[in-house]
């Protein structure tokens, strides 16, 4: 029996290596025509940071986005993030803008700077809508007009892509097959994802996810970071929880509390079971579940996880 890859494509180690390594330049062009959808299509691009092993060495990222330019001088800059904080817009907001201002060196004129698109994969919701993609751009109020060669932001919400494992439609446009990859490219066999994806891109991505579980030295940085990754959610979820019990002491009403306390353990389950790989569990499945189920649940995965990290 042929085994799954078993590298999530999320994490930050493959993810650069995927769509910021020289050579995998159609990884990339795919990715970003499917998002952008621009007037002119990204034809070539030329990578301002590529990927390097040394950026993994010590296991302290600086700069974790693929930045890149193409045939016209526009300026791309794609990231994927875990962990998303109420203040993630306002970051990506100051990237962006940082993006577009560094282009200039000393005595350059502004006529010279080009267009710059933000985009961000996020693995956690950031609003609470059904959108998948959202598109941001610099516009006139009262007319509609755009301020052309300036700043777009994307950000894709990768968790409301409610694609079936193991079903990608013939109809799916290019975009929600580039989530389904990102999502679920590690839980399937490389040849799975040849019969699901057979485009050049994801062959080309998928040949550079597998070959992460091959070659010991990505093998054991990919752990590394994975590792760290999954930590830094556990605390954060600890942290939440500390939170959560300090307000419920403060004295709100028992039945809210129960209430609450079901909600957060809901909550818990699904990431937990998303941070383990596991599918996430049906409403239904949630609502049949008393609050005691909901926690020994929670104990459980949570001790899966560690054991995992172990």
């Amino acid at each position: 029996m042929l085994a799954k890859i078993g590298i999530r494509a999320w994490i930050d180690f493959a993810f650069r290596k995927i769509f910021g390594k020289p050579g995998n330049e159609i990884c990339l062009i795919s990715l970003l025509n499917a998002i952008l959808d621009l007037p002119q299509a990204i034809e070539s691009v030329e990578f301002m940071n590529p990927f390097s092993h040394k950026d993994f060495e010590d296991d302290k990222l600086i700069c974790v986005d693929v930045k890149a330019t193409d045939q016209s001088g526009r300026v791309f800059i794609v990231e994927v993030q875990i962990v998303v904080h109420p203040s993630f817009a306002k970051r990506a907001v100051y990237y962006a803008c940082k993006g577009y201002s560094d282009q200039l060196q000393a005595g350059q004129g502004y006529s010279k700077l080009k267009a710059t698109y933000s985009v961000c994969l996020l693995m956690r919701k950031l609003w609470d809508d059904d959108r998948l993609h959202h598109q941001f751009q610099l516009v006139e109020r009262a007319t509609g007009k755009v301020l052309e060669d300036s700043i777009e932001i994307h950000i894709v919400e990768l968790s409301k892509y409610n694609g079936t494992f193991g079903l990608v439609p013939p109809r799916s446009s290019v975009l929600e097959q580039w989530c389904y990859w990102i999502k679920y490219s590690g839980e399937h066999t490389a040849e799975e994802l040849q019969a699901l994806l057979p485009g050049l891109a994801f062959l080309r991505a998928t040949k550079e996810l597998g070959d992460i579980q091959t070659i010991t030295e990505e093998k054991a940085m990919y752990d590394s970071r994975e590792k760290a990754i999954l930590d830094y959610e556990s605390n954060l979820i600890d942290a939440r929880e500390e939170g959560r019990e300090e307000g419920r002491e403060e004295g709100r009403e028992e039945g809210r509390e129960e209430g609450e306390a079901i909600g957060i353990e809901k909550g818990r389950i699904q990431l937990l079971r998303e941070l383990l790989g596991e599918p996430a569990l049906s409403n239904q499945e949630l609502n049949e579940m008393s609050l005691e189920g909901l926690q020994a649940t929670t104990k459980s995965l949570q001790s899966k996880l560690r054991e995992r990290n172990a």
